[in-house]
């Protein structure tokens, strides 16, 4: 977009038949012409076909300088809402009468200028992105800021790597001396289940039961309270 408007604002300023009356190409024949049918006829033969030759420069210089502005990131904003109304003005009076109306490159180029109005300039790749991240007062030319222009750069020295030392957590004397009882509690376990071969809800409590004697690290002493507990338990029921 910002090489074809400088293109075409360079185009506008040097083609010498653009602002002379006597030459076929002049900007106030193709005013006149651009009128015919258009929804702002009025305003073309009132307002700009009398004033034909200010209203060339105004088109050409204005295309140049939007089309260095999309190029270079700056005011990048204000640049495409300036090319979305000039382009609209096209619109309206030079491709109003073309048909199909898709044939006019106007209506592309608008709604391009609308995208590029939404979403801004490249932060890291334009002037307003780079004004932005430096100044808070001009941060309105964009609604981002690029973060990693305003951090420092980290330091090229090198840092010593400390060497980390293991934290080893203290762990209960029992649980050095239950691993080698667990097979003696999984045997009278069994020795209990064996009572309830036909009570399946009673096998998962006691396979429960079970787990948790396990995984809760009791030394022998307690272990054998606890299966004595449930051995009591279970002869009771069954008397």
């Amino acid at each position: 977009m910002g090489l074809t408007f400088l293109y075409a604002g360079l185009q506008h300023l040097t083609d010498p038949s653009y602002f002379d009356p006597t030459k076929a190409g002049y900007i106030g024949n193709l005013i006149a012409q651009y009128a015919i049918g258009s929804p702002i006829h009025d305003f073309l033969l009132g307002v700009v076909e009398p004033n034909a030759v200010l209203f060339g420069y105004m088109v050409g210089v204005g295309e140049a300088l939007i089309g260095i502005a999309a190029l270079l990131g700056f005011l990048f904003r204000i640049a495409a809402l300036a090319g979305l109304l000039l382009n609209t003005t096209f619109l309206l009076s030079a491709t109003w009468n073309v048909f199909p109306f898709y044939f006019g490159s106007d209506i592309i180029f608008a709604m391009c200028w609308l995208t590029l109005l939404l979403s801004g300039p490249q932060l890291g790749q334009s002037v307003d992105g780079i004004l932005a991240a430096r100044f808070r007062s001009l941060r309105w030319l964009t609604s981002k800021v690029d973060q990693t222009a305003t951090k420092p750069r980290a330091s090229t020295i090198p840092v010593p790597v400390t060497k980390r030392t293991e934290t080893k957590v203290p762990l209960p004397e029992r649980t050095h001396l239950y691993p080698k009882q667990v097979q003696e509690v999984d045997r009278a376990f069994d020795r209990i289940k064996e009572q309830f071969l036909a009570d399946s809800e009673t096998q998962t409590i006691l396979e429960f039961a079970r787990a948790f004697v396990i995984s809760l690290g009791v030394d022998r002493s307690d272990a054998r309270k606890i299966l004595g507990a449930l051995q009591n338990i279970v002869n009771r029921d069954a008397a």
